[in-house]
């Protein structure tokens, strides 16, 4: 927040020194608000793009390249030596600030509950225009006596020192804030879902964030005309009979106390945003609507309210020139006259006030429910839509200001600048209907998203689980593959066993922190068994390295260690194990087939078929585990060689998967040709029925009863050859065995 802080305060920081800077690089006054245009549009961009990739990678390298930007890019403006360099600078101000920006909102929105967010974007609020505030009172107070490119240099210098105390900040992890996923948090899971291109279609497809996207170009352009003209205006045609060292220092000062007001209403609505929040997820939403409504009229009249004020009528004399010490005092005598002989600004402070209240409502919960509704992975991407939105509204309003002014000059007798106001207000009326179709499709928008989070909640955890239940299997067959080494090299036997037992431990202990009970059990059961194996395996060890030991007792002990390795035979099998089993479970399976192909073909199909599924079945077991052990980079030599094997196993199955795929495309084929002569499926099933049960060869019955002459039965014995060839194809088709141990 900090950081967000002083970038803000860099947003707004140039508008006071326009005149400086047209005096300095002698430029027309309408191409002063052409660097902040730059700054706005490259911002709104940036931010669109940081915003993807803030929700990709780590976000802590994403918030230091902007931070490091807009420090460069403030100092750049400080040293600006042309129109040009200084356009320049403020495009890396902008790229800087496009970055942090989102960065920054998707960090909070997981730093804090969902039912706080109103309240702390609220504060948010206020500490950006409080930061624009004091951007712009550096400008305005200090760049006169210290000249405009000051304000720049000390912020940048403040930003380096933020930048440095950010290398130790814990950055918390995406998505922890969420209620659906505090059980994930609970067991220190990771949410790991990231962005990707085809979910930048779904944020802009979800209804409110479409709304909110929309509603935020109209409603920001009448805050950016008050913002970057309500002080030149006041400057130029209400208070230009003031002294010229007073005159801008007493138009920032009427123009900012709208300001209070919305201090006071993101204070005030934010607060009421989360305790409405409580009772009904959609009342932010519903705040917001209600209070962009009403600060529609309050807003006008503030407007209408604004007078010329005249020396003449203010009872001060003022010095020529007025002594620098004097400024200030000088300043609240004017701001005192002014509210005493025009009882207009008194008003003008009120319904100001009170509008700018509630302009606040929406700006306090409208992150909260961009939040609220788009999954963690999709907040900083979401808020970078609604920040260029924002964004373009801004740029396009100071890009054609100046052709509005012109052009609204002189009409209903008031300056373009006050027209150009006057009118933007309007633009609230599209923003108030927006905020009305929100309230509608938020509630929609909300359980959608929870009804996602609790459902990868439930695959987070499933995830985890099996992620356990892989572990305890490497160490299971760690203790198989132990038994190999018993007889012929104790030390091989000692570190496969004593390795299977760490992580036995290991998933014993996870298993009774997050309360998995069934893998604490089994993980308990497993430890020790392995461990008793270790005990009795080194005790005879140990009796074995006795020198007085005859030979018979020395068999006597081997046989010993013979008896453990069958008891770790008959011990639990690794998954691995189990799926070398499935696998030759398959095998059997076309074996049969090739049996029943001459007494039935139906069922040797069945058999074909139920091999497949076996296969497919073993192909994504195996997939899961090699998915799981890939991700490992700190493998033992155990570890990797049975890696190796597992991926070996893979490969074969994968070619014994193919060759039955492709011996059922051509037992299909047999099927079709036999119809084609004559024998449906149901004559075809009648007969393998009889034929399996007085174990007669098919093929003879079937040429026998459906050859009706010698060219038929031909070509049924033809095509009834063909399956005896396809049975002996087809190890050549699966090729030749690979040796998995």
């Amino acid at each position: 927040m900090l950081l967000l802080f002083v970038s803000i305060a860099c947003a707004n920081m140039l508008i006071p020194s326009y005149a400086a800077i047209q005096l300095e690089f002698n430029i027309p006054e309408a191409l002063l608000a052409i660097p902040d245009a730059f700054f706005i549009v490259v911002s709104a961009f940036f931010a669109l793009l940081w915003g993807y990739y803030t929700d990709r990678i780590d976000r802590t390298k994403v918030i230091m390249a902007g931070a490091f930007s807009w420090t460069f890019g403030m100092a750049l403006t400080g040293f600006s030596t042309s129109y040009i360099m200084l356009v320049v600078s403020r495009m890396l101000s902008g790229a800087g600030l496009g970055c942090v920006l989102p960065v920054g909102y998707s960090i909070i929105s997981d730093a804090i509950p969902p039912d706080e967010r109103s309240g702390w974007f609220g504060t948010l609020a206020i500490l950006s225009s409080v930061s624009n505030g004091v951007g712009q009172a550096l400008s305005s107070f200090i760049g006169p006596i210290l000249t405009w490119r000051f304000p720049f240099f000390l912020l940048s210098g403040i930003s380096i020192a933020i930048v440095f105390f950010l290398f130790f900040v814990k950055i918390p992890k995406r998505g922890v804030s969420e209620a659906e996923l505090l059980d994930l948090t609970e067991l220190n899971l990771e949410y790991s879902y990231t962005i990707s291109k085809k979910d930048l279609s779904k944020i802009l497809k979800k209804k409110t964030n479409r709304y909110l996207i929309y509603q935020s170009f109209f409603s920001i352009i009448p805050g950016t005309v008050t913002i970057y003209f309500l002080t030149s205006m006041l400057t130029l045609y209400y208070l230009n009979d003031l002294p010229l060292q007073i005159r801008l220092q007493t138009a920032t000062i009427l123009a900012g106390i709208l300001g209070i007001g919305y201090i006071i209403g993101n204070l005030v609505l934010s607060y009421l945003g989360d305790i409405l929040y409580r009772k009904n997820k959609k009342n932010r939403t519903r705040l917001a609507m209600v209070c962009m409504i009403s600060a529609f009229p309050f807003y006008l009249v503030t407007l209408l309210l604004i007078k010329p004020v005249s020396i003449t009528i203010l009872n001060i004399t003022y010095p020529s020139p007025i002594p620098t010490s004097e400024l200030a005092n000088y300043i609240f005598l004017t701001l005192g006259e002014i509210f005493s002989k025009y009882p207009n600004y008194i008003y003008y402070f009120i319904f100001g006030l009170i509008g700018t209240i509630l302009i606040a409502g929406p700006v306090a919960n409208r992150n909260a429910v961009m939040i609220d509704i788009n999954l963690p992975e999709h907040r900083g991407t979401s808020i970078s839509f609604l920040n260029l939105s924002e964004q373009i509204g801004k740029g396009l309003t100071l890009f054609v200001s100046y052709f509005l002014i012109s052009f609204l000059n002189g009409m209903f007798n008031n300056s373009g600048i006050y027209n150009m106001m006057f009118i933007s207000v309007f633009l609230w009326i599209p923003a108030c209907i927006l905020w009305i179709f929100a309230s509608r499709s938020v509630g929609k928008d909300l359980t959608t998203k929870s009804m996602i989070l609790s459902e990868r909640k439930q695959v987070g955890l499933l995830d985890y689980i099996f992620e356990l239940e892989i572990q305890m299997d490497r160490a299971i067959q760690k203790v198989q593959d132990a038994k190999y080494y018993i007889l012929t090299s104790p030390e091989k036997f000692n570190k496969l066993i004593s390795e299977a037992i760490i992580i036995f431990n290991y998933c014993e202990k996870e298993g009774e922190f997050r309360s998995i009970t069934n893998i604490e059990q089994k993980a308990r059961e497993l430890n020790i068994k392995a461990t008793s194996i270790k005990s009795m395996a080194n005790q005879i060890y140990n009796l074995l390295e006795s020198d007085d030991l005859s030979q018979k007792e020395r068999s006597l002990h081997n046989e010993d260690l013979k008896q453990i390795v069958l008891k770790i035979a008959e011990g639990e099998k690794s998954t691995f194990g189990e799926l070398q089993i499935y696998y030759e479970d398959a095998n059997l399976k076309i074996i049969e087939a090739r049996l029943l192909r001459k007494n039935n073909l139906i069922k040797s199909m069945v058999k074909i078929l139920d091999a497949i599924k076996t296969y497919e079945r073993v192909i994504n077991l195996l997939n899961e585990r090699l998915e799981v052990i890939n991700g490992t980079s700190d493998l033992s030599e155990e570890d990797q060689l049975v890696y190796e094997k597992e991926k070996q196993f893979f490969k074969k199955c994968s070619k014994s998967l193919i060759a039955t795929n492709r011996l059922r495309q051509e037992f299909e084929d047999i099927f079709k040709q036999l119809e084609e002569n004559g024998i449906n499926k149901e004559d075809l099933e009648k007969i393998s029925d009889l034929t399996l049960e007085f174990n007669v060869n098919i093929y003879n019955v079937i040429t026998d009863t459906f050859g009706q002459n010698k060219d038929t039965k031909k070509t049924l014995k033809k095509i009834l050859d063909k399956i005896d060839t396809i049975f002996n194809e087809y190890d050549k088709w699966k090729e030749a065995e690979l040796k998995v141990f």
